[in-house]
């Protein structure tokens, strides 16, 4: 696993997080609590945050599953004074479709097809970006729960 420290961008906006990790699910743990960490050290709530670490873990695996490739995931988290976000990018065989702007959860009695619906209800803004025989890029985005503090800045 390759780790990138958090930097602050370069347009001093806000600070990044770079993981690069095989597409083996024993890694999954160690990438949601690096984004757990990550966030909590730049004042994000756990409000703000446990749903995205839900999401990023929800497309880790579906990117070590269907990505069909041995390639290193690339993850990166950004932290903005309004917004989180990560994303997920494999190299691997790409989506040959991509799927409804809101898709239906599956019945409760169905053990598959609940990764895109969970990961839409966890974020505020939710995309995929995908080429056949290129790859796919999972984009998580929430906005944060900004809380005045007793100087008068947000955290």
């Amino acid at each position: 696993m390759h780790f990138q420290p958090h930097q602050r961008d370069r347009d001093a906006k806000g600070y990044t997080l770079q993981l690069r990790v095989p597409p083996d699910p024993r890694f999954a743990a160690t990438v949601r609590q690096a984004l757990s960490g990550f966030a909590a050290l730049h004042g994000v709530s756990t409000y703000d945050v446990e749903p995205l670490v839900c999401a990023l873990g929800e497309a880790l695996a579906n990117a070590i599953e269907h990505a069909s490739t041995n390639r290193d995931l690339e993850i990166r988290a950004e932290v903005r004074d309004e917004w989180i976000e990560a994303m997920v990018t494999d190299h691997g065989c790409g989506l040959p479709a991509i799927p409804a702007e809101c898709a239906p959860l599956p019945s409760s009695f169905i053990e598959r097809g609940r990764g895109i619906p969970m990961m839409q209800r966890c974020t505020d803004i939710f995309s995929i970006e995908s080429l056949p025989g290129a790859g796919t890029t999972v984009r998580l985005t929430r906005w944060r729960t900004l809380v005045r503090t007793e100087t008068g800045s947000f955290a």
